[in-house]
């Protein structure tokens, strides 16, 4: 009893070894695989599925051909991401796109795995029918989040590349859709240009072309200078005078750090009333506009209303 146990034992150990070595041989195999691409053709859904069952031809050992196929012959699922460029309208057959297989190859492989080495592609090219989309075309907006050194601040509007995107679902979803937001560009004590790629934040349901954009901030140095400048009227027509109250405000505004042409005085800068905004207004109280041929980054004045009183008629 005791030698037919040996014996069991053995027989059972030497079964395992002859597993483990047939299983460990390479092995000339044919893999049947579906594949599905994501891409983003305008007007379309971001995934389709290839008409055609690709069959791949190669080696691979037989642990790997036992882990893919299993005791079935269930085709392989391979998912892959596409450029749309590379899609093809085919000639009377509406909303579907062929895909030469020679551009999947490297891509075929890689979702093969190490372990199998492709030798034939029994395919040209595949066919995918796509199902077509709403969409809308929004602008993105940025969401920054930017503290300075002193002395320094943005100049102009953060530039983004694109700056506005397909959004693409069900018509009722993109009703709602005016506006696509990146997530946080944020930088601390900021004293230079900044510049890079940020993600959009996703909308749920619906898909967008692209998944970031690239941004520019342009940042530089500043000098601040406040001066009291008069405040004059341009446009009076004859018989007709426009006085304003207070006469003088107080201007502060930035200027570039090392500004071309010298410092800024103030006969370089107008404070002026435009007859045609009173005459145009309801109020009698305007803002006056800065006219200058220099460089300024922004300003204000104080106070920012002037009172407007004619005389000689209205």
């Amino acid at each position: 009893m005791r030698d037919l146990r040996l014996f069991l034992v053995s027989l059972l150990i030497a079964c395992l070894v002859w597993v483990m070595h047939t299983f460990a041989l390479t092995y000339s195999a044919t893999m049947p695989c579906t594949v599905q691409v994501t891409t983003s053709l305008p007007g379309y859904a971001a995934e389709a599925t290839a008409r055609e069952t690709v069959l791949l031809r190669g080696k691979a050992s037989g642990f790997y051909l036992l882990r893919m196929r299993g005791t079935g012959r269930k085709p392989v699922r391979l998912a892959i991401e596409e450029d749309p460029r590379h899609f093809k309208p085919v000639p009377e057959s509406e909303d579907t796109f062929s895909l030469p297989v020679s551009e999947l190859r490297d891509r075929l492989s890689e979702q093969m795995g190490d372990h199998f080495e492709i030798d034939y592609i029994d395919a040209e090219q595949l066919t995918f029918p796509f199902t077509r989309q709403s969409f809308v075309r929004v602008p993105v907006v940025a969401s920054l989040d930017l503290a300075f050194r002193p002395q320094y601040m943005q100049v102009g509007e953060v530039a983004l590349t694109p700056d506005s995107v397909s959004v693409y679902g069900p018509v009722k979803e993109l009703q709602r859709i005016t506006q696509v937001r990146t997530q946080s560009i944020t930088y601390h004590k900021v004293d230079k240009p900044i510049q890079g790629y940020v993600g959009l934040d996703p909308i749920s349901g619906l898909r967008l072309e692209t998944d970031k954009v690239r941004f520019e901030v342009d940042v530089e140095r500043y000098v601040e200078t406040t001066m009291t400048l008069p405040v004059t009227v341009r446009g009076a027509p004859s018989g007709r005078t426009l006085i304003v109250l207070p006469s003088q405000v107080e201007l502060t505004f930035r200027a570039p750090f090392r500004p071309q042409g010298g410092r800024i005085v103030p006969e370089d800068l107008a404070l002026v009333v435009n007859y045609a905004d009173f005459a145009g207004a309801e109020s009698t109280k305007l803002i006056p506009q800065l006219v200058t041929r220099r460089e300024i980054y922004d300003w204000r004045i104080k106070p920012e209303l002037v009172e407007c009183i004619q005389m000689g008629g209205r």
